[in-house]
């Protein structure tokens, strides 16, 4: 063999023993360098996990404020419904009694009615043609809101009767105007 195929041998050694020496420095080094980032992914995931129950922490709590909130609304329509009930119940009663009320006016005007005109017919069998005074005739108005024109006489506001009679203002107005206007008659 010549020479120079010794010279190529011994070079062609070295390069691979080059090669072969940088790659064990290497190894170390992609070695340390994996457990460096392996020691990174355990900070993240525990970072991660301490994120995870904050979150957790905060949803349950939200969670707990939003079924009591739920409850005290609940509370607070049953409460509102046994109102409603109770006006409802208080509605109905008012109006009976209206009604009732509205009757026994209605009994004491035919009454009154049927008084007038048995006293009229006595005075005439009794007394002597005399001229009898002309009664002011009794509207059915005052008969209907007496409370009203009580009020009225007492000399309150239209305002304060419209108030205590439990009556529109307008309402005031034209049930004092119609009884003007019958008085007029």
């Amino acid at each position: 063999m010549q020479p120079w195929v010794y010279i190529v041998l011994v070079g062609a050694v070295a390069i691979v023993y080059a090669l072969r020496l940088p790659s064990r420095t290497n190894e170390t080094a992609e070695k340390q360098s994996l457990k460096e980032t392996e020691a990174a992914l355990e900070l993240y995931m525990a970072d991660i996990e301490r994120d995870n129950d904050k979150m957790l922490q905060l949803v349950t709590g939200i969670k707990q404020q939003s079924q009591n909130n739920r409850e005290a609304l609940q509370e607070e329509i049953a409460a509102l419904r046994a109102q409603v009930a109770e006006l409802q119940k208080s509605s109905v009663m008012l109006d009976a009694r209206l009604t009732a009320e509205e009757k026994s006016l209605l009994q004491l005007s035919a009454a009154y009615s049927k008084d007038s005109v048995a006293a009229k017919t006595a005075t005439a069998e009794t007394a002597v043609e005399l001229p009898e005074p002309k009664p002011k005739p009794v509207s059915s108005i005052k008969l209907r809101y007496p409370r009203l024109f009580e009020l009225h006489e007492q000399g309150k506001s239209i305002d304060s009767i419209a108030k205590t009679a439990g009556l529109q203002r307008g309402e005031v107005q034209l049930i004092l105007q119609l009884a003007k206007q019958e008085e007029s008659v």
